[in-house]
């Protein structure tokens, strides 16, 4: 992807990344075991500006949801279910606060639709005194709220070398993140991801094996997780863990289905007779530990867990980044799925929608 033409924001932090760890990608490993761990990849400045972001954001979301009078937003009109009144008092709003996954006041529906339409008219505007209201969380595109996580995710040439080396020349925007975990965070049990919307998915969402292969699909969604002061054993819990080689077996594991399995459950059941394409030995679930600064990108298929954060750990903070390539067979759009076309088409119009941008936000068939 090559964006030499683009426009450098201003205050860019040009050593992000350490160019020696970019190197070492290993592409053999990232398609054989379906994942690949980048090493304190980001540089002190780099660590301390991302960390700043997260932090940032999470104040602004922290803000959000304190500040607005959320019984009083009209949902029937914007065709909502209405939260639980015991959901929008300040008591509870503010047990939501302090990391991610935490808004417990907020059903699905209303998620979607703000990333949808947007959610204007309302007194969320009034508490974001310090910044504006992009009609939706921070949490769920932080990007629109931080000019450093805007450079980093669409624009920054060191970080469109990473995707690149994951996902090829060209790649689109899937989703965007906050994943900051907080004391007590229950983290997500096993599972796993379709490519777009599961249209093309071969096995069930827990699968018979049929599908087991040694050829790396060219279609994929790719998430890229960046713990700026790192994850692991002995920080408070909650490490991510993955299954090396399940991704071969194509299956998008209970990705619209209830989450129950631990680790216990999913090396007794699901993993069970279940092997490795390439070595013939039994798959295996492994714990990753990545030193501050790293990063770890993982493909669509790969079965992951988070476990829980201990009561009296520090908040650990995170950025999940998912890109995919582009889907030939999609019908022609200017924007794709995974982009907000309110905000983008407010930032177009106030011309701010660089060609880097554009790249990652644009249809997969952008000739519409």
């Amino acid at each position: 992807m090559n964006a030499s033409q683009d426009p450098t924001p201003a205050g860019r932090l040009h050593d992000l990344l350490h160019p020696e760890v970019l190197a070492a990608f290993d592409r053999d490993f990232f398609e054989r075991e379906g994942y690949w761990v980048w090493e304190g990849v980001l540089t002190d400045a780099g660590q301390q500006h991302w960390t700043a972001s997260l932090q940032k954001l999470q104040r602004m979301n922290d803000a959000i949801v304190v500040g607005t009078d959320w019984a009083a937003i009209d949902y029937a009109s914007c065709g909502l279910p209405e939260p639980a009144p015991d959901q929008t008092t300040p008591e509870f709003l503010a047990a939501c606060c302090g990391g991610s996954e935490q808004m417990r006041f907020m059903p699905p529906e209303l998620r979607a639709y703000m990333y949808e339409h947007g959610l204007f008219r309302t007194g969320i505007t009034s508490v974001a005194e310090d910044f504006e209201w992009q009609g939706m969380m921070p949490e769920y595109f932080p990007l629109a709220y931080d000019d450093f996580i805007l450079d980093v995710t669409t624009s920054h040439p060191q970080m469109m070398e990473l995707f690149g080396q994951l996902l090829g020349e060209r790649f689109l925007i899937d989703h965007c993140l906050m994943l900051n975990r907080p004391a007590g965070s229950r983290g997500r049990r096993w599972h796993a991801h379709p490519y777009r919307q599961g249209q093309y998915e071969v096995e069930s969402e827990t699968g018979d094996g049929h599908a087991l292969t040694t050829q790396f699909l060219a279609q994929q969604c790719v998430r890229t997780l960046c713990y700026p002061e790192g994850m692991g054993l002995g920080d408070g819990g909650g490490e991510l863990a993955v299954i090396p080689g399940s991704h071969l077996y194509r299956i998008p594991y209970r990705w619209n289905s209830t989450r129950t399995e631990y680790d216990d459950e999913m090396q007794t059941n699901w993993i069970a007779g279940k092997i490795h394409a390439f070595t013939g030995e039994p798959l295996r679930i492994e714990r990753l530990s990545l030193s501050p600064g790293s990063m770890v990108s993982f493909v669509h298929h790969m079965p992951h867990h988070v476990g829980h954060r201990d009561l009296d750990a520090p908040t650990r903070w995170g950025l999940l980044m998912a890109y995919r390539t582009p889907d030939p067979k999609a019908s022609p759009a200017q924007w794709n799925e995974g982009t907000p076309i309110h905000w983008a088409e407010r930032v177009e119009a106030a011309d701010r929608l660089t060609p880097a941008m554009r790249r990652i936000f644009e249809g997969d068939d952008p000739s519409a």
